[in-house]
C-alpha cells in the first residue's frame, strides 16, 4: 500500500449524488403550500429553478462590473423571477 502519511484531507463533492435537493424542495414545497393554501405547480418550479443556474452564474461572469454575487442571492433573484412567472402568489 502507498504511504498516505501526508495526506491531510479528502474532498468528495457529493452534490447532485448523495443529495436530493430536488425531491426535498418538492416535498417543502408541498407541505409549506398546504399550511398557506397556495396551489401552484411545485415540480415545475424546481425543475425550472435549476435549469436557469447555469445562466444565472453566465450572467455574473458576463458582466465582472457589476461585482461578485453571493449564490444564494442568485438562487434567490432565479427564483423570485419563476415564482413570478408562473403566477405564484400567497
Amino acid at each position: 500500500m502507498s504511504d498516505v502519511s501526508a495526506v491531510k484531507a479528502l474532498v468528495f463533492d457529493v452534490f447532485g449524488t448523495v443529495v436530493d435537493w430536488r425531491s426535498s424542495l418538492i416535498a417543502d414545497f408541498h407541505q409549506m403550500s398546504e399550511r398557506r393554501g397556495i396551489k401552484a405547480d411545485w415540480t415545475a418550479l424546481v425543475d425550472g429553478w435549476r435549469a436557469v443556474y447555469a445562466a444565472s452564474m453566465d450572467d455574473v461572469r458576463k458582466h465582472p462590473e457589476r461585482g461578485y454575487v453571493i449564490l444564494r442571492c442568485l438562487h434567490r433573484r432565479s427564483l423570485e423571477k419563476l415564482v413570478a412567472q408562473i403566477s405564484i402568489s400567497g
